[in-house]
């Protein structure tokens, strides 16, 4: 049995304590699966022996064989039919438009809860002050990591999307230093040439900032700053809709700090598209 399922179907059976636990790992269960049993202690503010006693009441042998029950089951989350067929059992065709709004307001309020603003205040610290930024990322990421780059680099000109499917970014990676940023753009299933990239860049001393949907992504570990977004969707797909809003606040906020530098660039970029008649005309 999935191990969520049986913790529900053991409540009543539960003390007031192990409730506790309880209410707890169900709603942060994608962190539990990669913590302690005495970060998990300290969170819910109760002993590890009650953990214990909790897990052996519900038919675990202890905290261990939870975890990799849980671990099996957030692998299958991932899986992009089981996603489709979950998504499919709970929402009606007649009611598919007013979910897809309700699922995407409550996917960007969760991005403003998980992400401080002191946080999004030091990404666009660390973007003003890089030398140059490298957005990356594969499938899914990657409108999010060209929407950053394009216009971050509309601000700055120093920005360039680095595709990490392609080997080509082993030519960007060996000039890197402690001065660069590089953004990455990460949502499961996690590809493995994200890794490979990020962990040649950390070698160069380059800055992170990590953008990816949950807590227990594989490349949180290698972000200097992290910012998480939900990416549920209403049919398989991972949605980008709480990263592009997430995107589009640092960008705003690039755009204020480096006013007088943006208006300059945009006078010559309006004079120069001008110049090869680049927009279309309405004529009378």
């Amino acid at each position: 049995m999935n191990p969520l399922k049986r913790l529900k179907s053991k409540g009543s059976s539960l003390t007031k304590s192990q409730k506790l636990v309880v209410d707890y790992i169900l709603n942060h269960y994608q962190e539990v699966g990669f913590m302690t049993i005495e970060q998990l202690s300290k969170n819910v503010g109760i002993s590890p022996t009650t953990i214990m006693r909790l897990m052996v009441n519900v038919g675990f042998s202890g905290y261990s064989e939870f975890q990799r029950h849980l671990h099996a089951t957030l692998k299958e989350e991932t899986s992009l039919q089981s996603k489709l067929m979950y998504n499919l059992s709970i929402i009606s065709k007649n009611e598919s438009w007013t979910h897809h709004y309700d699922l995407h307001m409550k996917q960007i309020e969760k991005a403003i809860e998980d992400n401080s603003e002191d946080h999004l205040i030091q990404v666009v610290q660390m973007i003003s002050e890089a030398d140059n930024i490298y957005c990356t990322s594969v499938r899914a990421g990657l409108p999010v990591a060209h929407y950053l780059s394009q216009n971050i680099n509309r601000v700055l000109g120093n920005t360039r999307l680095s595709l990490a499917d392609s080997s080509d970014w082993a030519d960007d990676v060996i000039s890197y230093s402690k001065k660069d940023v590089l953004i990455v753009v990460s949502f499961s299933r996690y590809g493995r040439r994200i890794i490979d990239y990020v962990e040649q860049a950390k070698k160069r001393k380059v800055k992170v900032i990590v953008l990816t949907d949950k807590f227990s992504s594989p490349v949180i570990p290698y972000g200097d700053v992290t910012l998480v977004c939900p990416t549920n969707s209403i049919a398989s797909h991972n949605s980008i809709v709480s990263a592009i809003f997430v995107s589009d606040y640092i960008i705003s906020q690039l755009s204020i700090l480096n006013q007088e530098v943006l208006a300059g660039r945009l006078t010559e970029i309006d004079s120069m598209l001008k110049e090869i008649d680049y927009h279309v005309n309405k004529k009378d």
